[in-house]
């Protein structure tokens, strides 16, 4: 499918999570205008992503619809245009704090397929600012203020940017082969695969440091470490032994899509963890 369903929902997801953080809004219903923006705002960013990364896909994702002739083309525009459509009528239910981020959401897209994503770390850094905004979606009906106060949606904000920013990282250097031959000049690319990877080690125990910070203060319960010490830190911890330094195409396609699957239980401990 053009649209990766799981992201849309995931993203979903986090915009119910950022409200849930907020202690002003969480014991307001869920804000449903926020969370279909964010669903068709993800959904936009990836059908635009395989119409301009059809080239690119025949070599690093030739199973994917646009390259394997399944969809063609002009449904696939048409798709991203009927889900750029349903995000600006979410947007509608949404109040203006709400608008500035959704429509800062669909530059950032539009910017990343376009140009940022060909550039290194820069295109990383862009996805992993887009997977905190959603979290700050969530937090902003009561205004900025709310959003970024602390304790609050800021925190899985954080945690998203990491998160987002080590695995994209992974991606890149999996996609090494058909964004060379695309002239994309990601960190791979640039710098062959030694010091990204080195960077996303590093980014993820900034992130597991960042889990352990939180929850000194007493902001989130025990119940919040447990389930990231068994469901991130260990899990991590084992991935990064099996990559080494001189991960194939195979193993890194594995690690991203275990990372996606631990951001559920990243997500439950942020729930069920927290303690204010």
């Amino acid at each position: 499918m053009l649209v990766r369903a799981h992201n849309c929902v995931i993203a979903a997801i986090s915009v119910w999570v950022g409200q849930y953080l907020t202690p002003a809004a969480a014991a307001r219903p869920p804000d449903m205008a926020a969370m279909l923006a964010a669903f068709f705002v993800c959904g936009f960013g990836n059908i635009l992503n395989d119409i301009l990364d059809i080239d690119t896909d025949r070599i690093n994702h030739p199973h994917r619809p646009l390259p394997a002739g399944k969809i063609g083309l002009r449904c696939a525009r048409l798709s991203a245009a009927v889900f750029l459509f349903l995000a600006g009528c979410a947007m509608i239910g949404l109040g203006n704090a709400g608008r500035v981020i959704a429509v800062m959401a669909i530059v950032l897209l539009i910017l990343y397929n376009v140009r940022l994503k060909h550039i290194a770390y820069l295109g990383n850094l862009t996805i992993a600012v887009l997977g905190g905004l959603t979290f700050i979606l969530g937090g902003v009906r009561d205004g900025f203020g709310a959003a970024i106060a602390l304790p609050g949606p800021l925190i899985p904000a954080f945690f998203a940017f990491l998160m987002h920013f080590g695995r994209e990282i992974i991606k890149d250097i999996q996609d090494v082969s058909g964004d060379r031959a695309s002239g994309s000049h990601t960190s791979p690319v640039q710098y062959g695969p030694l010091i990204p990877l080195i960077s996303a080690y590093a980014i993820y125990l900034l992130l597991t440091a960042a889990t352990v910070a939180v929850y000194v203060p007493g902001w989130f319960t025990a119940l919040f470490f447990y389930i990231n010490l068994f469901c991130l830190y260990l899990p991590v911890l084992m991935q990064f032994f099996w990559l080494g330094l001189h991960p194939t195409t195979d193993k890194c396609r594995t690690v991203s899509f275990l990372i996606r699957l631990e951001m559920l239980p990243g997500l439950a401990a942020l729930v069920i963890g927290k303690g204010y």
